[in-house]
């Protein structure tokens, strides 16, 4: 068992978990979209927002986003490529800021499960970090005094 591997990946763990709980809301939402996409052209990020432009976009990723994760984790996490290759599609992507390396981070982070929620003008987006074993097609949802709990079950194994 590679126990210096093990630990290195728990501190990665709980790194990366502080280091998003340091962002504000417009510079988590760019993240959580280079997470899920895991690349995006500047135009894409600069529309996640109203009233935005190119300039805040780099400022934030640079600055904010790539500057906390310097700080707290002694690397960036976002990237610019000119030209890289998707290794999911094979496509070749042009011009576009990249999720660096870290898909595997926080699939198993302890107690500190990760769940983000944005407030858009016509809509609440909630984005949770779950487990693999989670059966996503038969959630249980209840809403009550403003409260959402969503139960879903674990697949068998």
């Amino acid at each position: 068992m590679d126990v210096i591997g093990l630990v290195e990946r728990e501190t990665d763990k709980e790194g990366l978990a502080q280091f998003i709980q340091s962002l504000d809301e417009k510079s988590r939402a760019i993240l959580w979209y280079l997470w899920w996409h895991r690349h995006a052209e500047i135009a894409e990020l600069r529309n996640l927002f109203e009233k935005s432009d190119d300039f805040d976009v780099l400022y934030r990723i640079k600055e904010v986003i790539n500057g906390k994760s310097q700080e707290i984790r002694g690397k960036p996490i976002l990237s610019f490529e000119q030209s890289k290759v998707d290794n999911l599609t094979g496509e070749k992507i042009l011009f576009s800021w990249w999720f660096m390396g870290e898909e595997d981070a926080v699939t198993s982070n302890g107690d500190k499960t990760l769940v983000d929620v944005f407030d858009e003008k016509d809509s609440v987006i909630i984005i949770a970090q779950l487990p693999t074993s989670v059966n996503l097609t038969e959630p249980d949802m209840q809403f009550r005094n403003g409260i959402l709990k969503v139960k879903l079950k674990k697949n068998n194994l």
